[in-house]
């Protein structure tokens, strides 16, 4: 009895050790399968953003950058598609770059409806992001807010009225809010920067900042300026763990009404600021979790509007996380701010963005290499 008893228990953990293993199989089965569409979909991004990179990279750059009078000497240097010449330096676009636009948008309403032209709220921030494969490091160029160039106005039926000089954030205000929003803005600051290609954009509602802040556990930043006018712990020099809206109110926030020039850009120091701590909350996290960059996207797509696709977000999230970025990657535009009839105007010192667009998009070729 005693035994037949021992032999039916027997036969019962080796009934439950089989399920195990099968269940075991199984989730095995499932990781593997998740992990080799997640391969896949990475795939399909790399391959769809470097597409895009050679159909935008092999359009004629702005000549604006050519040292001209050197090019029309008796015995003119031969430039290949895409080299300049500038002091005596030949300089080739590096084609393996890929830049993206990305943009704060000031409305209350959020972004997610389409508005009407010239009420369609404004880019507050405008950053570049630009990849660099080769150098395997990304760079964020500021772009400030206030800078005065050609925008395409629009009346509130969408008819085209032709173009004036005014603050660039205000060319987003003029499209529907969305997509065409992002395309007007892609297609100035393109020309701000000589023609430099735009791989994607992406513009969000300040509103959300909050929400992307809280996802990583908040931000914790060393105050730049005095702003107890906000918070009263909000002293100089004082490190703060930003939670909630702190978040969106210390990267918003700047004394307009003080009458003095330059607040922008004291503005956009803590933006980068707040984007080089974030990033590397970021980059915590994906590398805990490979699929955070998703579950952050559900938290804000009613929030976001984008020209990228999952499979490029998933690539770009994947391969991102071991770039360099450091604090010298953030620039900004030299340039000098002054008062307007209305408002603050920013007006970029066109030698050092020349120089800026050079450095960080253009590769010195070796004289042995100029045919």
């Amino acid at each position: 009895m005693s035994k037949k008893g021992y032999g039916s228990n027997k036969v019962r953990i080796s009934g439950l050790t089989e399920k195990l293993i099968i269940a075991g199989l199984i989730l095995c089965c499932v990781i593997a399968v998740f992990f080799s569409a997640f391969v896949v979909v990475k795939s399909f991004g790399k391959n769809s953003l470097k597409k895009h990179a050679t159909q935008v990279a092999n359009t004629e750059l702005s000549t604006q950058l050519n040292d001209t009078e050197v090019l029309e000497q008796e015995e003119p240097l031969e430039l290949q598609e895409g080299q300049i010449l500038v002091d005596g330096q030949v300089y080739e676009y590096n084609k393996e770059i890929m830049t993206f636009l990305c943009m704060g948008v000031d409305s209350r309403a959020g972004i997610s409806k389409e508005k009407t032209p010239g009420k369609a709220g404004q880019a507050d921030a405008i950053l570049m992001i630009v990849v660099n494969p080769k150098a395997e490091k990304i760079d964020v160029i500021a772009i400030n807010r206030d800078t005065m160039t050609n925008i395409e106005i629009y009346d509130e039926a969408g008819v085209y009225l032709g173009e004036e000089k005014k603050q660039l954030a205000l060319q987003y205000a003029y499209g529907d809010g969305r997509e065409k929003s992002c395309v007007l803005m892609e297609e100035k600051i393109s020309d701000l920067f000589y023609g430099i290609p735009i791989h994607g954009y992406g513009a969000l509602d300040m509103q959300s900042i909050a929400t992307l802040n809280d996802a990583v556990g908040g931000v914790e930043v060393t105050i730049l300026e005095d702003m107890t006018k906000y918070r009263s712990q909000w002293q100089e020099g004082a490190k703060i763990l930003l939670k909630g809206e702190d978040s969106l109110l210390y990267i918003r926030e700047r004394e307009e009404e003080s009458g003095e020039l330059g607040t922008n850009i004291a503005r956009i120091e803590r933006q980068k600021q707040y984007l080089l701590a974030y990033v590397e909350k970021l980059k915590s996290k994906i590398k805990e979790d490979i699929t955070f960059p998703l579950t952050l996207y559900g938290k804000v797509d009613q929030h976001i509007v984008t020209s990228l696709k999952l499979d490029e977000i998933t690539y770009l999230a994947g391969t991102l996380t071991d770039y360099d970025f450091k604090v010298e990657n953030i620039r900004g535009i030299a340039g000098e701010s002054a008062m307007g009839e209305k408002n603050e105007e920013f007006y970029p010192d066109e030698e050092k963005l020349k120089n800026l667009v050079i450095e960080i998009f253009y590769d010195k070729v070796e004289s042995k290499d100029i045919k």
